[in-house]
């Protein structure tokens, strides 16, 4: 007799845990020794614009060039849901939407990744123009920080 209890994938999947934390307080985390903290509004403001920038053009590439399915699971996982509470939002398995962010590996192939919106979104910001500049210029203030 077979035990049906357990999934085979138990055997080769990591258990991973999913913690939500607001955009905000990521954001805190990351600036509280950074740029935010000098005593240089024009370089904080520099920095603020640049930074609104890129949000804005990786919002573009996210409405222009991904698929309706892959823009419904980013825009929910960038809101801060767990991939199991979209899942539950969208009526599919966690599985669909771990593929929708992060695709499928083809273990048949060298385990080769194909699909997923990050890689997507990865491979068109590297040959946009628009972001391209942005990185570039947030490098050079990063690089004024440094100097201090």
């Amino acid at each position: 007799m077979v035990d049906r209890s357990k999934n085979r994938s138990d055997r080769y999947q990591s258990l991973f845990a999913e913690l939500p934390y607001s955009n905000e307080m990521m954001a805190e985390f990351a600036e509280r020794e950074g740029i935010m903290t000098r005593n240089d509004p024009e370089l904080r403001e520099r920095y603020l614009d640049a930074k609104e920038r890129l949000r804005l053009a990786f919002w573009r590439l996210v409405d222009e060039q991904l698929t309706a399915r892959q823009r419904e699971v980013m825009k929910l996982y960038c809101a801060g849901f767990t991939q199991i509470e979209i899942a539950r939002k969208l009526n599919v398995n966690q599985s669909s939407i771990t593929k929708s962010i992060n695709g499928n590996c083809d273990y048949r192939n060298g385990k080769r990744i194909y699909g997923g919106a990050k890689k997507k979104l990865r491979r068109l910001a590297d040959k946009d123009p628009e972001i391209q500049e942005i990185l570039k210029e947030l490098a050079e203030i990063n690089a004024e920080y440094d100097y201090w």
